[in-house]
Parts: structure tokens; C-alpha cells; sequence
């Protein structure tokens, strides 16, 4: 397989490996009931632990699968619609209960062989956040920048990471994005965020998403320092320093 036949591939399977952190999870009634004012739509859901390298047709027919009505909003644009699209394939990596199923979960075996995983460093993980573009920097940022993450809670706003590395945006990895201009134009259009990051900081990140903190990119330049910030609320919102002219 060619260099560039490889990062292809791993770049398709790419939200399927980090998938088993996105937020795309209804686990109980009180969930539900939060988004009763929603407009649900039917989309297929992992209802119990798919381990890796199971078949679809295995997964299809012994119940791993299951059709559920989620809030419109929240499905993926690659939500898999008809499961025959998953004739022959299996899946890329571990998925947990609950998860919307995407097309990239389930891959051939070929391209199975060539994960995304690969390019993690040594002990961090992925992890995939979703934000509009206002909370995502008007999709400016690229893979391969660092970005601080504020969260909301109530009334303050707060830095909950700095330096935070992007892995890919959407399927767009650094490696895709290099060899070929026109990604590097395109990966804005998607409100999928990978980081890389410790998995302590994975948990921290897929909370505040799943209990709808709020969360905000900030991009940063190349080299900025890790340094303390206090939380803003509303008393201190006319009382911080100026920023440089």
C-alpha cells in the first residue's frame, strides 16, 4: 500500500477510532426527558459493547444494534441510515453502549489494518468534541494547532485546558491536510474536534460535553505558555486587564 493510499485510509477510519468518546449518548430517562422540546429522529445505536473486530452481521443480528430516536441536532452527519451499507466490514475499534453509529465504526478488514491510533502519542488518547463555529474559532483552526478549551458553568467561564494539540477536524488529519491544499481549506466545514490528550484530561473533556458545559476553542499561537487565568463571571467581566493594543 502507498504512503499516500495509507493516510487515506487511516484519515476514513478516523471518528471510528476516537468515536467511543463522543457525546452522542442517551442512557436514561432524565436524558431523554432534557430534550423533550427536541425534534427526534430515528438513528442507529450500539446497545451493548461491541468489541473490536466484530462483524457487522454479527452485530446486526445478535442486538449490538439497535434503532433509537435521538435529537436531530446531535446526529452526525455520517449517522449510518441503511446497515446494508456495513455488508462485510467490522468493527475498528471498542464501542460502548449508547453511541450513535457512524460509517467509519465499521470498516473492511483491510482497512482495519491501518488505524488512526497509530499517530496518538505514547500515553495520550483521542478524544472528539462537537462545536459550532462560533465556539470553534469560525472553523479557522487546522490540525496541527493548539487550542485552549474554556468551559461554562453557570455563570463563570473558565480555562479547563491549554495547549491542547488537534489531531483532526472532521476526517481531515495534519498528515492529509499537508498533502493536499484544498483539505486544509475544507476542514472548517466540520464541527468535529480530535485532541490528544491524556486520558484523565479525555474524561474532563467528554463531561463537560455531555453535561452541556459550553465548551470553547480558543486558538493559540505556536509556543504559547500554559499559564494561570482566574475564572470570569459577571462581576469581573468590566474589571480584568485590558488586552495589548
Amino acid at each position: 500500500m502507498t504512503p499516500k493510499r495509507t493516510v487515506v485510509v487511516a484519515v476514513a477510519i478516523a471518528v471510528g477510532v476516537v468515536a467511543s468518546v463522543l457525546s452522542y449518548v442517551f442512557l436514561n430517562d432524565a436524558q431523554q426527558r432534557a430534550f423533550h422540546n427536541a425534534k427526534m429522529v430515528p438513528a442507529y445505536v450500539i446497545a451493548k459493547p461491541v468489541p473490536r473486530t466484530l462483524s457487522a452481521a454479527i452485530a446486526i443480528s445478535d442486538g449490538y444494534i439497535v434503532q433509537k430516536k435521538v435529537p436531530n441536532e446531535f446526529l452526525p452527519p455520517s449517522a449510518v441510515t441503511n446497515l446494508a451499507a456495513l455488508k462485510n466490514t467490522e468493527a475498528v475499534a471498542p464501542f460502548s453502549t449508547g453511541q450513535v453509529l457512524v460509517s467509519s465504526m465499521f470498516v473492511s478488514p483491510t482497512a482495519a489494518a491501518n488505524t488512526f491510533s497509530g499517530q496518538i502519542p505514547p500515553g495520550d488518547v483521542a478524544v472528539t468534541v462537537s462545536v459550532d463555529q462560533v465556539h470553534g474559532v469560525a472553523g479557522l483552526a487546522v490540525p496541527g494547532d493548539k487550542v485552549d478549551i474554556l468551559i461554562s458553568e453557570g455563570a463563570t467561564e473558565s480555562f479547563m485546558l491549554q495547549n491542547v494539540p488537534i489531531m483532526a477536524i472532521g476526517q481531515s488529519t495534519a498528515a492529509s491536510s499537508s498533502s493536499n491544499a484544498t483539505t486544509t481549506a475544507s476542514t472548517g466545514t466540520s464541527n468535529l474536534y480530535t485532541f490528544s490528550v491524556k486520558p484523565a484530561d479525555a474524561q474532563r473533556i467528554a463531561l463537560a460535553q455531555q453535561q452541556n458545559l459550553g465548551i470553547y476553542l480558543i486558538l493559540v499561537p505556536p509556543g504559547s505558555p500554559v499559564v494561570s487565568v482566574p475564572g470570569a463571571d459577571l462581576g469581573s467581566i468590566l474589571n480584568g486587564p485590558q488586552s495589548a493594543s
